[in-house]
């Protein structure tokens, strides 16, 4: 049987990514659907014959009434602690939205949904080892654009159990730690991209803050696989942090690998990031995601360290560079 799949924010940077392992896998039929908002891929890109079309708008106004599913992968959303900003006052009602949008069209369709949440509904809680129940610190004192973010990805968490309990909602959530890899965003301020940038283009490396800020950084090819195993496992209403315990390091560390594996003379400075972005610019905490259940549940477990990662990335951008080949929501 082929599997007829859509991918909300498929050009995306994890989306392209689950793409293309989807059709290495096979036997499916794929859309697309992208506002192109913060898209590493154009629609041009996608060429395989599994790909069935790219629809080039929101999932708000895409229209779900002559489609059939058997699987959606629910991705689309504002991301990075940059890129979220435009986005406030208006992100919480959007991500609850379309989601809720995507349940309704999968209960009657009898379509699995995963649903990408974020660790951020960890909240602020420095060396906590986040825990997949673990939902009371979500809500510090500061009001912030990060804050709605993070409350919006919890809500939408919460409204997809409750109206699981009364409709036909097949449906996981994933909680993704510090997704790194070729292809991600260097104007969205994830820290890797932008300090791999800086170094191949002798600029400065800024650290913010004192770099003592500590991650946990995953490959997005282990991210991808996660998603898909728990897409295929006949599991329902769970909720899986996916990460990468042991690739846990100081920002400051990974700015001075980052220097080291692109051979570079980039000065390492540390600065105040509300400098660079703005007044509502906040860090993440630090977050040590525990992948017990994933692991027990599917055999997930992640395989890429983290040298190898950054050594990848910092070989895909020289090529880049090099190449004038350049991607979309990236800064050359």
């Amino acid at each position: 049987m082929v599997k007829k799949i859509l991918i909300t924010g498929g050009l995306g940077f994890i989306g392209g990514h689950l793409i293309e392992q989807l059709v290495k896998d096979g036997n499916c039929e794929i859309d697309v659907v992208d506002s192109l908002a913060n898209n590493s891929l154009r629609p041009e890109d996608l060429k395989s014959p599994c790909i069935r079309k790219v629809y080039t708008c929101s999932v708000e106004d895409f229209d779900f009434s002559d489609k059939k599913y058997d699987e959606i992968y629910h991705l689309a959303s504002p991301v990075g602690p940059a890129g979220v900003l435009k986005y406030a006052g208006k992100m919480g009602s959007m991500i609850l939205g379309d989601t809720m949008k995507v349940a309704e069209f999968a209960s009657k369709m009898d379509a699995k949904v995963i649903f990408m949440s974020t660790s951020e509904v960890y909240g602020k809680d420095p060396g906590h080892s986040a825990q997949h129940e673990n939902i009371e610190k979500i809500v510090p004192a500061k009001i912030t654009t990060r804050l709605e973010y993070g409350v919006a990805k919890m809500l939408t968490e919460i409204c997809l159990h409750n109206y699981a309990k009364y409709n036909n909602l097949k449906y996981n959530i994933i909680r993704p730690f510090n997704i790194v890899g070729t292809g991600q965003s260097t104007k969205a301020g994830f820290v890797i991209p932008r300090f791999v940038h800086a170094a191949l283009t002798n600029q400065p490396i800024t650290v913010f803050g004192d770099g003592k800020q500590r991650r946990t950084f995953t490959h997005v090819k282990d991210i991808v696989d996660g998603l898909i195993k728990v897409m295929n496992a006949p599991i329902s209403g769970e909720i899986y942090n996916i990460g990468n315990p042991a690739n846990e390091h100081s920002v400051l560390d990974v700015a001075n690998m980052v220097k080291a594996c692109a051979q570079s003379n980039s000065e390492i400075s540390l600065m105040d990031p509300k400098e660079l972005y703005g007044k509502d610019y906040e860090e993440a905490w630090n977050k040590i995601p525990d992948i017990s259940k994933i692991n027990n549940h599917v055999g997930w477990s992640p395989k890429y360290d983290f040298k190898s990662i950054v050594q990848e990335i910092v070989d895909d951008h020289r090529m880049t560079l090099s190449a004038n080949k350049f991607r979309p929501n990236h800064e050359y």
